[in-house]
């Protein structure tokens, strides 16, 4: 059998939404509920620690609406089917949608038979684009795999490394995209520190000479181990370099980074940290943000936002930061 076709429920109207949890037989479609919000807050935090294949939103609720809920969660997932719930004077609304790609909508109140049908339109949808896509990444994640263990291996033996050492490796890879890749991930788990990856990433994305980087990269780690385990470095060491992309959820960091199961590097961050990864996610957004906002060259709050990982979605940033803070963004300057 198949992976599990994963699908999240968001709907104010909290009766809704239990009913369609209880009505449907979600085994017969192969599917799994891995979450119902009653908002698109809590949706998109559910969605930074599991991404779904299938969104079923509410058009109409309050502080986001389901159609801004679509155009964030796409930029995480553009593979991503959705599913629009809406009113008979929503209609409009969701016609509109439709022409913009979601791909159904369903008129309240509806049957279950015509829930089902939608779902099953959307369950066939995601097996086509699986199967599209699953050899191609299967491919080049076991390729960096194996330039990761090559590159760690080279620096497990005695003496400096040398770019011909590298180059020699690469005859065996298509490109130097994979040896950027790969070296990130040997950054990260060699030395999670900040401090490395700050002065290192960056450079294996500039111009120059990439198997000279690499070697200079190589030889500069550092042998010492944290008390953290090697997985949980890799995370905090991932999201520290990448805190600034909207697209950062934790299924990217299970299939890009750690090539392990993004319900079991979920479960061990949560064991190690005592946090969930979309809470430290929050928290090293709303810290940096905090250090702008002191900052008096920083002035615009939408340029805040935005270098913080939360685009151009004022609103939603104020609303993250009023939670985190218990303050405006606004009333923490003025402080």
């Amino acid at each position: 059998m198949g992976e599990r076709i994963k699908l999240l429920l968001v709907d104010d109207e909290l009766y809704l939404c239990e009913q369609i949890c209880a009505n449907i037989n979600w085994d017969n479609f192969g599917v799994e509920l891995i979450g119902s919000c009653e908002n698109a807050m809590d949706a998109l935090e559910q969605m930074i620690d599991e991404m779904p294949d299938i969104l079923i939103t509410d058009i109409k609720m309050p502080v986001m609406s389901g159609l801004e809920l679509i155009a964030r969660a796409r930029q995480m997932n553009p593979a991503l089917q959705c599913v629009i719930l809406s009113g008979y004077g929503e209609f409009t609304l969701a016609q509109a949608a439709i022409e913009q790609g979601v791909q159904s909508y369903l008129l309240k109140p509806f049957s279950k038979a015509e829930f089902e049908n939608t779902l099953r339109k959307c369950c066939e949808l995601v097996e086509r684009g699986r199967s599209g896509k699953s050899m191609e990444l299967k491919e080049r994640t076991e390729s960096v795999s194996r330039l990761f263990q090559d590159l760690r291996g080279l620096r497990e033996k005695d003496g400096s490394i040398g770019p011909e050492q590298i180059q020699k490796i690469m005859q065996s890879y298509p490109d130097f995209i994979m040896l950027r890749e790969a070296l990130v991930l040997v950054s990260v788990y060699e030395d999670g520190r900040s401090e490395f990856g700050k002065k290192w990433i960056p450079r294996f994305y500039e111009g120059g000479d990439i198997l000279k980087t690499a070697a200079d990269a190589l030889n500069d780690m550092l042998p010492e181990r944290e008390r953290e385990s090697e997985l949980v470095r890799k995370i905090k060491a991932y999201v520290q370099q990448h805190y600034m992309e909207e697209t950062l959820n934790l299924q990217l960091i299970a299939e890009q980074v750690v090539h392990l199961g993004v319900k079991y590097i979920g479960r061990c961050f949560y064991k190690e940290t005592e946090t969930k990864f979309s809470q430290y996610l929050l928290e090293i957004r709303m810290e940096k943000a905090k250090q702008m906002l002191k900052d008096p060259e920083n002035n615009r709050i939408e340029e805040i936002a935005e270098a913080v990982g939360l685009g151009h979605d004022v609103p939603y940033f104020y609303q993250l930061f009023k939670r985190y803070t218990g303050m405006t963004p606004k009333e923490y300057k003025n402080v």
